[in-house]
C-alpha cells in the first residue's frame, strides 16, 4: 500500500512539472510572438541619447557575456552603453530605458535587451512595455503601461482598465479573456485592438 501511494505521489509530481513546463513554453511562444509583432515595418537601427538627439545605423546588436558588461554594438564596431542612452531601436524591438519610468526598480537582466530596459510590445495611443526582472528566483516579465505620451506605469488590471474605457471593443475583449492565453497575449491583443480597431488578428 505504501509503495503504491509513492507510486501515486510520483506520477502527481512528474504531472506538475510537465505541466509547468508546457505552460512555461506556451508562455515564452506567446511572449516572443508579441514581441515579434511589434517589429516596425522597415524600421531603422538608432539609440536616442540622454540629450535628445538620435544616431542612426545599419545594426545594433545586444552583446553579452560571462565577466562582460552587456552592450549594444553597432555597425559590428562601435560599442554604446546603456548608461548613455535612453531609448534604442535594433532589428527586433523597440526599447526604453526604465529611468523613464515612474517604477523606480530598475532591472539589471539582459537576457532580452540591454539592462534597465524594457521591450515595447505595442504601439500607438495604448504603448505596452515588458522588461525582464529577477524576483528572487528567476527573471520573469513585468509589465507597463502608456497612455499616449504620458507617464509609463506598472501595469495593473485596473490601470489597463482605466486606460481603455473609452473603447468598447477593447474594454469588452480584454474583461472576457480570462480564457484567451497568456497576460502578455492578452495584453498585446486588448492594446492592438484599442490601437487600430484589428479584432480579428488580435486572436
Amino acid at each position: 500500500m505504501k509503495n503504491h501511494l509513492n507510486t501515486l505521489a510520483s506520477i502527481a509530481c512528474l504531472a506538475i512539472i510537465f505541466s509547468s513546463c508546457a505552460n512555461n513554453a506556451a508562455y515564452k511562444a506567446s511572449r516572443e510572438a508579441a514581441v515579434a509583432s511589434s517589429k516596425e515595418t522597415n524600421s531603422k537601427c538608432f539609440i536616442e541619447k540622454k540629450d535628445g538627439s538620435i544616431a542612426y545605423f545599419q545594426t545594433l546588436e545586444l552583446v553579452t557575456g560571462p565577466f562582460k558588461s552587456p552592450y549594444l554594438l553597432a555597425d559590428g564596431k562601435s560599442k554604446i552603453k546603456g548608461s548613455d542612452i535612453i531609448a534604442y531601436q535594433n532589428q527586433h524591438y523597440y526599447a526604453v530605458s526604465q529611468i523613464m519610468f515612474t517604477n523606480k526598480k530598475v532591472s539589471h537582466v539582459a537576457t532580452e535587451t540591454l539592462p534597465g530596459f524594457a521591450v515595447r510590445l505595442a504601439k500607438g495611443k495604448l504603448n505596452i512595455y515588458c522588461a525582464k526582472v529577477y524576483n528572487g528566483h528567476n527573471a520573469v516579465d513585468e509589465f507597463f503601461i502608456q497612455s499616449g505620451n504620458g507617464k509609463i506605469l506598472p501595469y495593473s488590471t485596473e490601470l489597463l482598465t482605466e486606460a481603455i474605457k473609452d473603447n468598447p471593443q477593447a474594454y469588452e475583449f480584454f474583461m472576457s479573456a480570462d480564457d484567451k492565453g497568456s497576460l502578455p497575449e492578452r495584453i498585446h491583443s486588448t492594446a492592438r485592438i484599442y490601437n487600430t480597431g484589428q479584432i480579428a488578428s488580435a486572436r
